[in-house]
């Protein structure tokens, strides 16, 4: 299996894509001012760290998978919005209540097409042992 894990973007652009196919790719995103990105996974698993993170106004994930799995892990005071197409598919959203914001002018937008995939929203990603 392709791993890419520890791999830090703080670039000027503000954005990122990766491709992930029967891999995984493990991201921590920088960027005070983050702008979107897109993920492709075919048989594979994206983990995107934003806790360090920061976006004005509005950012747009683009997220195209069949059979694969995003993990999101985003700040507590990002709004997260789905406008994504799913088949046989989910976003799960497993943040505590206490900390969602409804009224946060900081906004992901998810968007893109997930067949048989998982999209998962966490406050932290889980240490590997």
């Amino acid at each position: 299996m392709n791993i890419l894990s520890g791999t830090a973007i703080q670039n000027a652009d503000s954005s990122f894509n990766t491709t992930t196919i029967f891999g995984e790719i493990k991201r921590t995103i920088l960027s005070k001012d983050f702008k979107g990105g897109s993920v492709k996974n075919v048989f594979g698993s994206t983990e995107l760290d934003f806790t360090h993170a920061d976006i004005i106004g509005t950012a747009i994930l683009d997220i195209s998978q069949a059979f694969g799995q995003v993990t999101i892990a985003i700040p507590i005071d990002w709004r997260v919005e789905s406008d994504t197409t799913h088949i046989l598919s989910e976003v799960e959203d497993d943040r505590s209540y206490l900390v969602r914001k409804n009224r946060s002018s900081k906004v992901l937008v998810l968007k893109g097409l997930s067949v048989f995939g998982a999209v998962e929203i966490v406050n932290e990603l889980e240490e590997d042992d």
